[in-house]
């Protein structure tokens, strides 16, 4: 009985670990099917344009319910869950594309931009003719030449005991004067400047300064008074600062240091005008004479055709004799001339008459021709003809008509 007992016991030990086992390894498969489909979930990935505004919703852990029994089975362990990325407001961008390219060899020719139609171009301030408008009497602007007298209120002396003087010759009649080193300042607007000035035998030298640059150093000795002008300056469109220096210093043959101002002439162009005036060529000569690599004749002069020059007038003294040669010896001999005969030179291109004269009593007569072409020597009368050549031009030359015997007429007119 006790042996009956004890398999029973046995056979039921081993029917509940046998039920154990399988429910440990059915577990145990489930836990490993779901750890293998957490492992192949894809990886998530978020954009910024596919982003979802709001919370994002985690993966809930899975949990295992205990069994009855008091058996500890293994946990699962939980999935990662996904981390939210920031939110990205996508924003408008420019993008800008910028091409450069090199082409070696290729030469762009350069166009000269044209100026405005009605637009007067100038390579220098024109001259003034005198007597000029005085600016005292008008209000700026001033356009064109305009001449500021000694005593025109923006003209600064420095020491200011320059002294005016009165004279009919100076510009309206007044000049301002000093004598010793100072400085006369005028501000000015325009590309033209001119200076009058007191020339006498007491005055000395003295600088014209425009913009801090000397433009001229003028010597004002004159064996007489006279009130001349500088020549005309371009100073460039714009204002400007005019400074007379007096600098003290005399020519040798001046009796004095004094410096006179009669008055600032000054050019403004109007808006139609332009002033450019021609490149100045500097003629600074190298260390080292280099040869040129090439030369290339961009623009050249028209091409002179040649043209027949013309010889210089000539003089030429011609004798014409007119006789009848009655012996027979081919000679002219006394009382055979023919008077009274009209013996012409006339240009052989126009048969224009040059010279004319009339036989005397030993049928001779001089024609002195002054010509530059070729000439002709005309017997209206016995229609003979001789050609003087452009190369004779100068000298005599000699003509004799001799008539036969047998055609002597009975009157000779």
């Amino acid at each position: 009985m006790s042996s009956r007992k004890t398999w029973l016991i046995a056979l039921i030990t081993i029917t509940i670990a046998t039920w154990l086992i399988a429910l440990f390894l059915l577990l145990s498969r489930m836990s490993s099917n779901t750890i293998a489909q957490a492992q192949q979930l894809p990886t998530l990935m978020v954009f910024p344009s596919a982003i979802p505004t709001g919370t994002a919703t985690t993966v809930p852990t899975a949990t295992n319910t205990p069994l009855p029994s008091q058996t500890a089975l293994p946990t699962n362990t939980s999935l990662p869950t996904a981390t939210l990325m920031p939110t990205l407001t996508p924003t408008l961008s420019v993008r800008l594309l910028e091409v450069t390219a090199v082409m070696p060899g290729a030469y762009v020719e350069p166009t000269g931009t044209p100026f405005p139609f009605g637009t007067n171009l100038l390579p220098a301030p024109p001259n003034p003719i005198e007597p000029l408008p005085d600016a005292t009497d008008e209000a700026p602007p001033f356009i064109g030449w305009y001449s500021f007298e000694s005593d025109y209120p923006t003209v600064q002396y420095s020491p200011v005991r320059w002294t005016a003087r009165q004279i009919m010759q100076a510009s309206e009649g007044q000049y301002h004067r000093y004598e010793g080193v100072g400085t006369a300042t005028f501000p000015f607007e325009g590309e033209g400047l001119r200076v009058r000035y007191v020339a006498a035998r007491n005055m000395g030298i003295f600088e014209i300064v425009v913009d801090g640059q000397v433009i001229d150093t003028i010597d004002a000795y004159s064996s007489e008074l006279m009130f001349p002008g500088t020549r005309v300056y371009f100073v460039g469109s714009g204002q400007h600062i005019l400074q007379i220096r007096a600098t003290g210093q005399r020519n040798s043959q001046s009796e004095g240091i004094t410096v006179g101002l009669d008055a600032i002439q000054v050019y403004r162009a109007d808006e139609n005008t332009l002033i450019i005036p021609p490149p100045v060529e500097a003629n600074t000569p190298l260390a080292t004479p280099q040869p040129a690599r090439s030369i290339e004749l961009i623009q050249a002069p028209s091409t002179v055709m040649p043209t027949a020059t013309s010889f210089a007038p000539a003089e030429i003294m011609v004798s014409v004799v007119i006789a009848y040669d009655e012996n027979g010896n081919r000679e002219v001999d006394p009382a055979e001339g023919v008077s009274g005969i009209p013996v012409r030179a006339v240009a052989a291109e126009t048969n224009q008459v040059i010279a004319q004269g009339v036989t005397d009593a030993r049928g001779y007569t001089q024609l002195l021709v002054v010509t530059s072409s070729e000439v002709r020597m005309v017997v209206p009368y016995f229609g003979e003809v001789w050609t003087i050549p452009i190369s004779s031009t100068t000298g005599n030359v000699n003509f004799t008509l001799l008539l036969e015997p047998g055609n002597q007429p009975g009157i000779v007119p």
